[in-house]
């Protein structure tokens, strides 16, 4: 198995790595070197891989465990993001997702996430995934904005219901970082932009002037997504995304009206990954 040295990056600041396969490869020596890489380089991506439903959740059960599902859709090995044009859905829908991490919401760990282009047919631009190098831009970050993640709590309130059942119905707080053994991260959102309507979830800084929470959300989202950091990914049909929730944030473009856009979705916890 080549080393993740030799792979091909996906950003400037070194995250990701774009890994070969053969087509008719066994889907188990897929997961392991697909799960070596993503979790030494927190992105994967590799083209040209064949899996139908029961495949992929082969897949995502040769990763490690699938999560324990909090959620109001799919199951933690196969949910299907189908572009739905149901009034109400979000996470599931057409419209953008701002930068997040996955079980944020939840309180839930998810390690792996997957994702997987059974179909795919839209403008450039639309319906694309965006993955940022989190740890790296901390590490980066200017002080006025580290400043505010160090000193502030930050509040969200759940609109989406359906999808996010079990959480509180009112404004509550997350800590702004995690550490579940493995590595320590950032544990945040940036906000929908507030031309979009239809928004899964809002974000506030505790007790600061909404006006200036609002644009310390824009700055911090513009920095995370700015080119040293961020990989944005056009799919096409049979491409295959394993990414480190632990060292990334991760969101979408708008899809096209008339875009086709059927990803599948996992969820992994890895209990030996620590």
């Amino acid at each position: 198995m080549p080393s993740t040295d030799d792979y091909q990056r996906l950003t400037p600041s070194g995250m990701g790595a774009l890994v070969p396969w053969t087509s008719g490869g066994a889907v188990g020596d897929l997961a392991a070197r697909a799960r070596k890489a993503a979790l030494t380089s927190g992105c994967v991506l590799v083209r040209g891989v064949e899996l139908d439903e029961d495949a992929f959740r082969l897949f995502v059960r040769s990763l490690g465990d699938t999560v324990d599902h909090k959620f109001g859709e799919g199951q933690a090995d196969l949910l299907k993001l189908d572009a739905s044009r149901e009034k109400g859905k979000v996470v599931t829908g057409r419209g953008p997702l701002p930068l997040h991490t996955d079980g944020l919401l939840v309180g839930e760990q998810v390690d792996l996430i997957v994702l997987y282009a059974a179909e795919f047919s839209d403008a450039p631009g639309s319906g694309e995934t965006y993955v940022s190098d989190q740890l790296t831009a901390w590490r980066e970050m200017p002080e006025h904005l580290r400043r505010v993640l160090d000193e502030h709590e930050f509040e969200y309130l759940v609109r989406e219901r359906g999808y996010f059942p079990t959480v509180p119905v009112d404004w509550y707080t997350i800590p702004t970082t995690r550490d579940y053994g493995r590595v320590r991260s950032l544990n945040l959102t940036t906000a929908f932009p507030r031309d979009v309507e239809q928004r899964s979830w809002e974000i506030r800084v505790k007790g600061m002037a909404p006006a200036d929470s609002d644009r310390f959300f824009a700055e911090l989202d513009a920095f995370l997504r700015s080119e040293r950091y961020a990989y944005t990914h056009r799919w096409r049909v049979g491409d295959l995304l394993v990414i480190d929730n632990q060292r990334t944030l991760h969101g979408r473009t708008a899809i096209g009206e008339g875009g086709t856009r059927v990803l599948f979705r996992g969820q992994l916890t890895l209990s030996d990954a620590a």
